[in-house]
């Protein structure tokens, strides 16, 4: 059975702002209800330790002084953040549980967590822009088609299974947690092939998910139209909302304003429309427009990045727009 890190209990449930100096994630401490953000997490391994500089709340969680047992102070401030009693103890306190909490602790479990595992490149990819391989020139083409530089983002291209593909990682922490595969061959099927990788947990461009800044996020289907917008903005891998996906989002949304850009079809209308009911915003382009990718190749980034800014629309009026221009 999978124990999950006390780091990951806190990240799914507490909303870390920005990173101070001396390495505390800032928050505003639930046990004080302090109106600035004077209480912080640090994490440094398995240690974590938790301060406020307002109510002079400090303790420390490290399981190698504790035999993995929680001090009842730090277990009190975790609760106090809204963090379930039953997910702290599964994960510092698994080996003190009776026989009978065993099914509990497994239904917790199926819980999706942040991916933490390193999924390599194939063992032949190399660099676009290293220009060792002849599928570079290749990709070198096929993404000046799309209008999107090679220097914009670390892609790779392959050579055997995957060659004529242009391999798009997916990066998390400094680590590819996932990567694509897409063919430069719109003939080609399937447009994709990807590692055998759990990625109901994984965004592209996941960092940005939380980052600590008032900025709009703007959340689309695919890798290659997240890369068009830039760096506000992450893709779903596909046009559905995962539990972990839409939990992630509405986290976020307690901080930033969460913009859905549509694709015009028939699922993007379904995700659309998902997008209000959480209280979201949408935005879809004009008629001859399909996707943000098709903005960039049509009217250049200085359009698009305006456009997805000044047109999100939410509730009645977000669900009209979605009516209206997916087919």
């Amino acid at each position: 059975m999978h124990v999950v890190s006390l780091e990951e209990i806190i990240r799914r449930y507490v909303v870390l702002g920005k990173l101070s100096p001396k390495g505390f994630h800032q928050v505003k401490c639930a046990k004080c209800n302090d109106y600035k953000e004077r209480g912080g997490f640090k994490f440094e391994g398995e240690v974590v330790v938790y301060k406020c500089f307002n109510c002079s709340t400090a303790t420390k969680y490290d399981p190698s002084t504790t035999r993995h047992a929680i001090s009842p102070k730090f277990k009190e401030v975790l609760v106090a953040f809204g963090i379930p009693e039953a997910e702290i103890d599964r994960s510092v306190g698994f080996n003190f549980f009776k026989p009978s909490q065993e099914v509990a602790i497994t239904q917790l479990d199926q819980k999706k967590t942040f991916p933490t595992q390193e999924v390599p490149l194939p063992i032949n990819a190399v660099s676009v822009t290293s220009g060792s391989s002849p599928w570079c020139e290749v990709a070198e083409a096929y993404l000046t088609s799309r209008m999107i530089k090679s220097s914009d983002y670390p892609f790779f291209v392959s050579e055997g299974k995957y060659e004529g593909r242009l391999l798009i990682p997916y990066y998390f922490r400094d680590k590819i947690v996932y990567w694509q595969g897409r063919s430069m061959d719109d003939s080609v099927a399937p447009r994709y092939k990807n590692p055998t990788v759990e990625k109901d947990n994984i965004f592209f461009n996941m960092d940005e998910l939380y980052r600590y800044t008032d900025d709009p996020l703007f959340v689309v289907e695919g890798p290659l139209d997240a890369i068009s917008i830039g760096k506000q903005a992450i893709a779903l891998l596909g046009s559905t909302l995962t539990e972990f996906k839409r939990e992630e989002l509405r986290k976020t949304g307690k901080r930033r304003q969460i913009v859905f850009v549509i694709d015009k079809n028939k699922n993007g209308k379904l995700l659309a429309l998902d997008a209000i009911n959480e209280g979201w915003s949408i935005t879809c382009f004009p008629d001859n427009v399909e996707d943000a990718n098709d903005a960039l190749q049509k009217y250049g980034k200085l359009w698009l990045t305006s456009w997805v800014s000044s047109s999100a629309k939410s509730g009645f009026s977000g669900k009209l727009q979605a009516e209206m221009s997916c087919k």
